[in-house]
């Protein structure tokens, strides 16, 4: 075979690694999240709850997404167990993310407030805080990726220049 034809074949399984692990670890890393899509009216609320246990997860995260996005429309707001509110902000971008405290295990709420004009499409998520081991399994697959698809440039270079030498 070739050294061109191996190359090519070495990239694409690289890019196909990169693919199936950055597929692989955004499945790992939602899994325990609670998700919820909804087209929420002015003046509704679109509620999301999750069960979190203190004993392997001390910290939570709360996911917004906000399609047409309007500057301080969007209110959010996550309660404990207890009921007592821990965390109370305005969304101030299309996607925002924030972490909170798990003090003690039950169920969280994150309540979502449209406090706008128009109905909007809100995607919110709340859950633990994916460990790092999971993050980098996604991040990995990234990276692998992009050097696959450096490669095939690398490769493209490398048969254009040894076709030049063939033909001189």
């Amino acid at each position: 075979m070739q050294k061109p034809v191996i190359m090519m074949v070495v990239v694409g399984v690289l890019i196909a690694v990169g693919i199936i692990l950055s597929f692989y670890g955004s499945q790992v890393i939602t899994e325990g999240l609670s998700q919820k899509e909804e087209l929420v009216a002015s003046a509704g609320l679109l509620e999301v709850s999750s069960d979190i246990d203190v004993t392997t997860a001390s910290i939570g995260v709360f996911v917004i997404q906000v399609q047409n996005f309007k500057e301080g429309s969007i209110h959010a707001k996550i309660f404990d167990p207890l009921g007592a509110e821990i965390v109370s902000t305005i969304v101030d971008r299309e996607s925002f993310e924030q972490r909170f405290d798990v003090t003690t295990s039950g169920t969280y709420k994150l309540l979502v407030e449209n406090t706008g004009q128009e109905q909007t499409q809100v995607i919110a998520v709340i859950g633990p805080m994916p460990d790092t081991s999971k993050i980098s399994f996604g991040i990995t697959g990234f990276y692998i990726l992009i050097i696959g698809l450096i490669g095939i440039v690398g490769v493209g270079i490398y048969s254009i220049r040894n076709r030049r030498k063939k033909t001189s």
